[in-house]
């Protein structure tokens, strides 16, 4: 009997290193964060770069990215640099109106590559700027200097707040701990009737 339960224990111990080595590299591996345009969003005026977010610091010697049009010119990205999970492609010559596609491929400092893309839109003109609507109105010249002076946050739309991003990114289901202790709790359950079980035979 003591043979059994023993046995039993070492399966269960098994199973349950299994279940935990096999979690860990899935939840280890980098992960794109935020970008910034958002993915699928609109924005007044053309950005000024486009900026990436990793869970993990990004091997500058290994960074690509390139910003597309319909047509599938490439009009930004070439200068695209990073610094440490950060990395930053700047948009030099502003961009029309008309829809865009970011593809990137980054190696993370774990070695491991991180590939994707995402689209944005620009809604108004290439050389337009969110503080350039108020000044082009002679009667409000006198109130120009205020105007630029509270207007600097406008081009919030266009960009993705990396902390809201990430708990977005975070939320997009239980973190991986829950499933192993939801996994432990079912192992150590079925251990726990097949030891009753067998006690339960060896005393009849």
């Amino acid at each position: 009997m003591r043979l059994t339960v023993r046995g039993l224990s070492l399966v269960i111990l098994t199973a349950l290193v299994g279940l935990f080595v096999g979690v860990l590299p899935a939840n280890a591996h980098s992960r794109l964060l935020s970008i910034t345009p958002k993915d699928g969003a609109s924005v007044p005026a053309s950005p000024t770069e486009v900026v990436l977010t990793f869970n993990e610091d990004v091997n500058p010697e290994f960074v690509t990215v390139r910003v597309t049009d319909g047509e599938g010119t490439v009009v930004a990205g070439q200068d695209a640099a990073a610094q440490g999970a950060v990395v930053t492609a700047p948009v030099t010559e502003p961009i029309s109106a008309g829809t865009y596609k970011v593809t990137y491929r980054v190696v993370s400092a774990d070695s491991h590559p991180i590939s994707g893309s995402a689209t944005f839109t620009v809604e108004g003109d290439a050389q337009a700027s969110p503080t350039a609507a108020p000044s082009a109105t002679p009667s409000t010249s006198a109130a120009s200097p205020s105007a630029s002076a509270s207007t600097p946050a406008s081009p919030s739309p266009s960009q993705t707040n990396v902390a809201g991003d990430a708990d977005t990114a975070a939320s997009g289901g239980p973190p991986t701990f829950v499933w192993f202790v939801l996994g432990a709790g079912v192992l150590a359950a079925l251990g726990g009737a097949t030891i009753a079980m067998l006690r339960s035979r060896n005393s009849a």
